[in-house]
């Protein structure tokens, strides 16, 4: 962990499906103590908590929850680790998203809809860019002749991947089937109790004309006494600004935690079941007036009632109300007894364009009634999303093995040293690797091996978009052809487009033609 000095900013709108949305601010984060740091995932700032769990678990073998889920889900298709904790016991999914959270009240995930599971109802975090994404669904309701057609124009990208009905993946049954948001790094460390990964998060409606060039950072940690410690650091590569994030987007299983209560800025608390009714006329607070969490439980009126907690933070610095109600927590119920799905979202609005990063942090705090009560006051601080910035001064280090393929574990020979962390005039540096060759693939182009096809643009001529999706392409990056293996680094983008030459094929691994202007540092 690093410690920063931090400052403010983020949002988006309602999805017209099945999503609400939440969210945090930004500020700026200078990471001077990060001058050692040998990994990409030695990048998530002090949060100031001490854990004092002692006998966390962490395994990457399949491991069934043991929770009831609809016919149709497959647990193992999501799974990526499972840690255990004092009283709970977490399933992080392949996207990083947390599929399964089990405490006193059971099963808290709600139990999925076969046909996206594990897309929407999960703890995660949602990306978008306000203004774009409002066009299209303007657009869809003032031409409904179109409407099928625009899915692959919207913007949202999602932590835990794509909504597979867009797209028949598996030719052999006929079926979609899920793609999660590839994974190009994980850890776990039994000192810190601490499971870190790095993810290529994804346009949740894919095929689409929309690539993503978001890198989500995320670090669960159990601090003991019940509570899960999530940090998470976001990272936009690309030249397609964003300015909404959901930090983060999910809720509860209803049939195990019935009740809700919302806190108040004086420490007590409400309940909340007059303000339910389905996605329209969603209930919302800015953050400085709340106390910064929620709570679900069995029975509110009985303090040692099976309850979980989400701690999402206030916004207590903010200037002006304009930046105030940029900075929100919003409810509600799905209204669905088959979803069985109490939403919440923390909002805001960072302005991130290419080379940005922000950083957010929230807690979900499991036990009695009274005793999530009681922690989650304890974890309340000024917690909106902030931006962050690095010194630089982190190295990762490449290796190629004596068969010809590259790694980061320290296989082999040394090849490359890149920056371990983001900065300006830097991209980032992926290892693929084409399963029809075995050969790896280095590449700052994350679609260097996807296929694309030609969109024809769905939107009336006359209307001033058009232009816009002109001679457009959908993007399959799901390709069952490409893996996805790692993060490598982050290389200088050289000026004067004179080829480097600081990557070059060897062995097993060849070049994409998108690192040829870049070195090393």
């Amino acid at each position: 962990m690093i410690k920063t000095n931090m400052n403010k900013n983020i949002f988006v709108t309602t999805c017209i499906s099945a999503m609400l949305f939440a969210l945090l601010a930004s500020a700026q984060v200078e990471n001077p103590q990060y001058q050692k740091s040998n990994s990409v995932l030695d990048i998530f700032p002090d949060t100031g908590h001490t854990s004092t769990a002692k006998n966390s678990t962490c395994t990457f073998d399949y491991t069934p929850s043991g929770s009831k889920w609809h016919d149709g889900v497959s647990e193992e298709n999501v799974f990526m680790a499972s840690i255990k904790g004092e009283g709970w016991q977490l399933g992080i999914g392949k996207g990083s998203q947390i599929y399964s959270l089990r405490g006193p009240y059971g099963e808290s995930i709600p139990p999925q809809q076969p046909h996206t599971p594990w897309n929407d109802e999960v703890w995660q975090a949602i990306v978008t860019h306000e203004e774009t994404v409002n066009e299209i669904h303007n657009l869809a309701h003032t031409h409904p002749e179109i409407k099928g057609k625009t899915a692959p124009l919207l913007y949202f990208i999602h932590q835990s991947g794509i909504y597979v009905k867009g797209e028949k993946t598996d030719t052999s049954t006929k079926q979609a089937k899920p793609f999660y948001s590839p994974c190009l790094r994980k850890n776990w460390n039994p000192e810190t109790k601490t499971l870190s990964m790095v993810n290529w998060i994804q346009q949740a409606h894919t095929p689409a004309v929309w690539q993503s060039h978001i890198l989500l950072y995320s670090a669960y940690r159990d601090l003991g006494e019940g509570v899960l410690e999530v940090s998470q650091v976001l990272h936009n590569f690309g030249d397609q600004p964003v300015n909404y994030v959901n930090a983060p987007w999910g809720g509860v299983r209803k049939s195990s935690l019935p009740q809700t209560v919302l806190s108040k800025p004086d420490g007590t608390w409400f309940d909340t079941p007059e303000l339910f009714g389905g996605w329209s006329d969603i209930p919302t607070r800015n953050l400085c007036d709340t106390g910064g969490w929620t709570a679900w439980a069995k029975d509110q009126k009985d303090p040692a009632s099976p309850a979980l907690a989400l701690v999402f933070g206030v916004d207590n610095n903010s200037p002006n109300v304009k930046t105030r109600e940029d900075n929100q927590y919003r409810w509600g119920d799905s209204n669905n007894a088959t979803r069985d799905y109490q939403v919440s979202e923390r909002i805001g609005k960072p302005k991130l364009h290419k080379a940005d990063s922000v950083t957010f942090t929230w807690y979900l705090v499991s036990g009695t009634f009274e005793h999530v009560v009681a922690k989650a006051k304890t974890l309340v601080k000024d917690n909106v999303i902030r931006t962050i910035k690095y010194s630089g001064e982190g190295r990762q280090k490449v290796f190629i093995d004596e068969d010809g393929y590259v790694n980061t574990e320290g296989r082999g020979k040394l090849w490359r040293t890149l920056r371990s962390q983001p900065m300006t005039d830097h991209v980032p540096v992926f290892l693929l690797r084409d399963k029809r060759t075995s050969e790896q693939l280095v590449s700052a182009d994350i679609y260097a091996l996807a296929t694309k096809t030609p969109y024809p643009n769905p939107i009336p001529k006359d209307h001033y978009e058009h232009p816009r999706y002109e001679n457009r392409f959908v993007y399959k990056q799901y390709g069952e052809h490409i893996v996805y293996e790692n993060l490598l680094g982050y290389a200088y983008v050289k000026p004067g487009k004179k080829n480097t030459n600081y990557f070059k094929p060897e062995g097993k691994v060849k070049v994409h033609e998108s690192v040829n202007f870049l070195t090393g540092f």
